[in-house]
């Protein structure tokens, strides 16, 4: 038979043996990239143990005797903790031996490595992933921005997350985050407490300190409309397609005289904070920032800030209107592909679902901050694992069928976990995944 059923008892899933004589090259180049996958994901592990003391708590003492749980083994540990008690979660990870070491040296060990420590292995994966697998839209990376809040341990001292809301309130987190849409992964994020919550400034941040050489578009909705956005993102070389507030409402667009029908146009101001007779009684040609108002740039030095941008003003099917202001020009990108695109940042949406409850970002295991920013950089390295192993998985399907066959992601990330626990071979892996 070509399918040969086989269950590998130390991974606990059932995998088969392969005629590899039938294999066609889409499935093996399928399992080359898993197996570089892995590596690649060894290997950023490998370049954090070799500089911990940058991330370190005490970088002269910490991680430098050897215990029962290693640096290696807390990273993959952390990296597939579900949804279990701490105990349970060892108990589960080292196989129910007695040899298994105790909460209270998984405790210490986490507790010496600061968050910054998993921003650069969550980084470092980023960046050489893209190495093995980098798809483009029309030359251009993708970015949607948005972000999700997720509750914590109730802690009515913590002013970050603390929200006085009902009758015992409760504390909470958002996770901002960019996501790459084409290749399905999140590229950088950025956690705030729910109650020193600003999207904006966390959106400005992340597109301060992201690298990457190939040209990118983001998309956000219109909780980030913004000068100041529009400023950073121009200065940082990228493209955007941001929501605005539409004409007749309190937004930056009322305040310009635009058709009140679906139009293409371009407006053009300077911003200024300074209140002359010359701003003021010119509010065609400057716009006056308030002293409310954030905006990075000008200074002392710089009192004027010239900016502009193309307004989209689409139609929908209900009749209402949205608007867009974007830096793309025409020639390149219509009104039609402006609604296209911005349709697709939809997709950040549905991720969000997922990190939260396929991954388990819900699922805490540590009511204290630092712990809690550990956990958020673990799951969101192991849904980028699991979503890249997902897109490179080979469906087939027959021909003249009305529905796309799908791989379950929840399967996946399953067989994902199992195959960064215990190994196995790569073909047998994807095609297991493949099956579902």
């Amino acid at each position: 038979m070509f399918f040969q059923k086989k269950l590998d008892r130390s991974a606990d899933i059932c995998f088969v043996n392969v005629d590899y004589k039938h294999i066609s090259r889409r499935y093996l180049m399928a399992h080359i990239f898993l197996s570089q996958l892995k590596t690649v994901l060894n290997n950023c592990i490998d370049e954090l143990e070799q500089i911990h003391f940058l991330f370190s708590r005490n970088p002269e003492t910490d991680f430098t005797r050897k215990r029962k749980l290693t640096f290696k083994e807390y990273i993959q540990f952390m990296l597939l903790m579900q949804g279990k008690t701490v105990s349970n979660e060892i108990l589960d990870f080292f196989s129910h031996f007695l040899s298994a070491p105790s909460k209270s040296a998984f405790t210490q060990q986490r507790y010496k490595l600061l968050p910054e420590g998993w921003d650069f292995l969550f980084h470092s994966f980023v960046t050489q992933c893209r190495s093995l697998s980098d798809d483009l839209y029309c030359g251009y990376r993708l970015l949607a921005c948005d972000g999700s809040d997720v509750n914590i341990a109730r802690n009515p001292s913590d002013e970050r997350t603390f929200i006085h809301e009902g009758e015992k309130g409760y504390n909470a987190v958002h996770i901002n985050a960019l996501y790459d849409i084409m290749n399905k992964t999140y590229c950088d994020f950025h956690v705030q407490g729910k109650k020193k919550l600003h999207e904006r400034a966390a959106l400005n941040l992340m597109v301060d300190r992201y690298s990457d050489p190939a040209p990118s578009i983001l998309m956000a909705d219109c909780g980030y409309e913004s000068f100041n956005t529009f400023a950073h993102l121009i200065r940082k070389n990228m493209k955007f397609v941001i929501r605005m507030k539409d004409i007749d409402s309190n937004g930056i667009l009322s305040s310009y005289d635009l058709p009140d029908d679906e139009s293409d146009t371009r407006i053009k101001t300077t911003l200024t904070r300074r209140h002359t007779k010359e701003t003021v009684g010119n509010p065609d040609i400057y716009t006056i920032l308030q002293p409310s108002t954030d905006f990075d740039f000008p200074d002392e030095k710089c009192r004027y800030y010239d900016i502009s941008s193309r307004i989209v003003r689409i139609r929908l099917e209900n009749g209402s209107y949205i608007c867009i202001a974007t830096n793309l020009s025409k020639e390149e990108f219509s009104l039609k592909d402006i609604k296209k695109l911005y349709k697709m940042r939809w997709s950040e949406e549905t991720s969000f679902r997922e990190l939260k409850y396929t991954i388990g970002l819900v699922n805490w295991h540590s009511s204290k901050y630092d712990r809690i920013l550990q956990e958020i950089a673990a799951r969101m390295l192991l849904y980028n694992f699991c979503e890249l192993v997902t897109s490179h998985a080979v469906i087939q399907t027959a021909e003249n069928v009305k529905h796309v066959y799908k791989i379950n992601f929840a399967t996946a990330v399953n067989i994902c976990r199992a195959y960064l626990k215990n190994g196995g071979d790569e073909t047998e892996i994807m095609l297991l995944i493949q099956r579902h």
